[in-house]
């Protein structure tokens, strides 16, 4: 293992140790993707190459899509891309060598087929951007003659762009991604220590670190996703994320709610509590210093608590419920931490071995299904077709390029922050910067190396001075100063290829608005009535999951939500980010802000709720509760808020937490004291006071919410601006 996680030095790294500086990573990006720009143009020039300006696109796309890390191997899976598009590009050129609509329909059903791919898939999208690119680049504004010749030779300087940028990234401070995701396990094990050790202190200072694990978790799971290393390897990462959230998950439950009164005495209730907490409070430590020192692990033995029946009695339903599961949430931390440090033991013995791999949950790669992924598909097909018409009927300079350019680049225009006012504004920077270049420089360059150093600074002024958002707009313009070996300057044609850039551009800012908006705050209006439609799904589904016969779409509803319930809340932060509050009287964005955490809390809670409830569907303990249970299910206020009520507008029942935790504690012990617990299992016992547990953290994260919501005028957000 520390084999293969070493860092690979370079002479530049050497060479900055020795003159005690170093480069931002910005600053290496730039210079890397610059250099690549500049490679992808010399050396087609050298070699008497057409079509320049593909390979240049081809680095373009790759970066401009955000890529760090490369690797062969992503380089290879780029180029089968490549091919797969040009493949199927000339493919549908043979079977409609004279039908241009018919193939024009297939080929934009096939292209927004796989753009949508692109924006479902969580992984490196630029395997889908050059494939569709190509598929649209190999055909020759509807000619016919030389037509496979002419996309062999833009796919061949496609393939030559990505090799060179792989090249460059691989050899010119290459970043290791392994050694990065040591660095985020070892932050992430120091962040769960730390929360354990405060899982009493102020909501604020757990609810802080709270929101830190799940970042350091995410930032994990992403930074292992395209590990560089054999299958095996990836297999043993993901094998111990799979722990590592679990832990995660189980300090949060732990840390969620203030400190009870009982809490302070629990030794009286688990005669071996103090021992369970010393050795889960030394393993996390243990855990923590490991990825550094790579010492052994010393690992305790199984604990099994030590229960004192008579003194748990005297707590009420809910109490008992709380303490009974804080205890099995510590025995199962426990058992979890012994797992992850046999693996971390196995992993750093003097002989390095691989640990067993227990059957976990495969990662998806895709979320298929997103509604803003289906309506940015329709935009991308309409786009197609609207630049397909201003081709066809004003055969614009450029040709079929303006549809190539408005297709692709619309995957970066829907549904993303980047607003089209800017677009308009880097775009004409772009240009004017261009025109200086065209007029004053390009003329007085003579040789191959000022054309090299010429493109390097271009590029670099791009990608390191504007916003990586808008970076591949303002690098279009050195695109329309068509570089060639032999250079023919003309100033009309200069401004003809500029025409054709906008007029791509003016068709993205059409269907920025039509037909659906994009307001940020009409959006996070949006997804705030589909966050709780998702709740309410699953909500209903865990209540009916103990009747005999669930219909099919409540499965279907329920699973689909579980899949998107968390993204839809990553969205809702992402468009709250965006609202100008002052537009909107007595719209404070901090409190909008504030809201959407507590609903990524309460969603949380939610999707945790619901799969242990699948995985406790045969419990009897569990379906004789729901049966008798009288008070109504917080899926029905979830129904209320997705359909657009305000909080002033729903059952004052539904918002005082004191009412409905004693109509809770009434029921509870008019249900329980009924029930002969001594025909049930011990397991069935403690998953019936975890059901209970769960289902009051879910119900206090609610009113969390709900105390938010009524701090913002949501009425106001759905006014026009103007």
């Amino acid at each position: 293992m520390e084999a293969s996680i070493e860092k690979k030095g370079t002479v530049w790294d050497s060479l900055t140790d020795i003159l005690f500086f170093s480069l931002s990573d910005k600053l290496k990006f730039s210079i890397k993707v610059s250099l690549s720009m500049a490679l992808a143009f010399l050396i087609p020039f050298a070699m008497g190459w057409s079509q320049a300006t593909t390979a240049a696109s081809a680095v373009m796309i790759i970066a401009a899509m955000g890529s760090v890390s490369e690797s062969i191997n992503k380089g290879a899976m780029r180029v089968i891309g490549t091919l797969i598009g040009a493949g199927i590009g000339m493919t549908l050129i043979a079977l409609f060598p004279q039908e241009r609509m018919l193939y024009l329909l297939m080929l934009s059903i096939i292209v927004t087929t796989i753009l949508y791919a692109l924006r479902a898939y969580k992984g490196d999208p630029t395997i889908f951007m050059l494939s569709a690119m190509v598929m649209l680049m190999v055909f020759k504004n509807g000619e016919v003659d030389d037509v496979f010749l002419y996309g062999l030779d833009r796919t061949f300087m496609t393939v030559f762009g990505i090799v060179v940028y792989t090249l460059v990234g691989v050899f010119l401070w290459p970043v290791d991604l392994q050694d990065d995701s040591e660095e985020s396990a070892a932050v992430l094990s120091s962040l769960q220590a730390d929360l354990f050790l405060k899982r009493d202190a102020k909501k604020e200072k757990r609810v802080e670190l709270q929101e830190q694990l799940l970042d350091k978790e995410q930032l994990l799971e992403n930074a292992t996703m395209d590990v560089r290393t054999s299958s095996m390897d990836i297999n043993q990462w993901h094998s111990m994320i799979y722990n590592y959230k679990n832990i995660s998950e189980l300090l949060t439950l732990l840390s969620m709610h203030d400190k009870e009164e009982y809490t302070d005495n629990l030794h009286l209730y688990v005669t071996n509590y103090k021992k369970l907490e010393e050795e889960i409070t030394t393993l996390l430590k243990d855990i923590s210093i490991v990825w550094n020192e790579k010492k052994e692990i010393v690992i305790p033995e199984g604990i099994e608590p030590e229960y004192q029946s008579h003194t748990i009695k005297t707590l009420d339903h809910l109490e008992r419920a709380s303490m009974l599961t804080t205890i099995q949430n510590m025995q199962k931390l426990h058992q979890e931490l012994r797992v992850l440090a046999l693996k971390l033991n196995s992993l750093n013995s003097p002989k390095p071995t691989f640990f067993e791999l227990e059957d976990i949950p495969k990662n998806k790669r895709f979320l298929w299904g997103d509604i803003e992924h289906l309506k940015g598909s329709l935009i991308t097909f309409m786009a197609f077709w609207a630049a397909v018409f201003l081709w066809i009927t004003f055969n614009p300079p450029g040709g079929f390029m303006i549809v190539t350019y408005a297709t692709v680049l619309s995957v970066l225009t829907t549904f993303t922050p980047i607003k089209p006012s800017m677009l308009m504004i880097v775009f004409t920077l772009s240009f004017i910067f261009a025109t200086l270049m065209y007029i004053l420089v390009l003329p007085n360059l003579h040789y191959g190396w000022e054309l090299g150093l010429f493109i390097f600074v271009y590029s670099f002024i791009s990608f390191y001075f504007v916003n990586p958002k808008m970076t591949i707009f303002f690098l279009l313009g050195l695109f329309i100063m068509g570089l060639n070996n032999v250079m023919n300057y003309n100033f009309s044609v200069f401004l003809l290829t500029m025409l054709t850039f906008y007029l791509f551009l003016m068709i993205l800012h059409i269907f920025y608005y039509i037909p659906f908006s994009t307001r940020p705050e009409q959006l996070f209006v949006m997804m705030k009535k589909r966050f709780f439609r998702l709740s309410q799904f699953m909500a209903q589904r865990a209540r009916n999951l103990h009747e005999s016969k669930v219909s099919l779409g409540v499965k279907v509803a329920a699973k689909y939500s579980d899949a998107h319930l968390m993204n839809t809340v990553k969205q809702m932060q992402l468009w709250a980010s965006q609202i100008d509050a002052g537009y909107f009287n007595g719209v404070d964005k901090d409190i909008i802000m504030n809201f959407t955490k507590e609903c990524e809390k309460f969603a949380y809670l939610l999707e945790l709720l619901y799969h242990r409830e699948l995985k406790m569907n045969r419990n009897p303990l569990l379906g004789q509760l729901k049966t008798d249970h009288t008070l109504p299910s917080f899926a029905d206020v979830l129904g209320e808020y997705a359909s657009g009520k305000d909080v002033e507008d729903i059952d004052p029942l539904w918002k005082d937490e004191k009412v409905m935790a004693k109509k809770a504690e009434e029921s509870l012990d008019q249900i329980l004291s009924g029930i002969d617990f001594n025909i049930y299992t011990k397991e069935e016992i403690s998953e019936l006071y975890e059901n209970i547990s769960l289902r009051r953290n879910v119900w206090l994260a609610l009113f969390s919410c709900q105390t938010m919501m009524e701090q913002i005028d949501f009425k106001v957000l759905q006014r026009n601006r103007f």
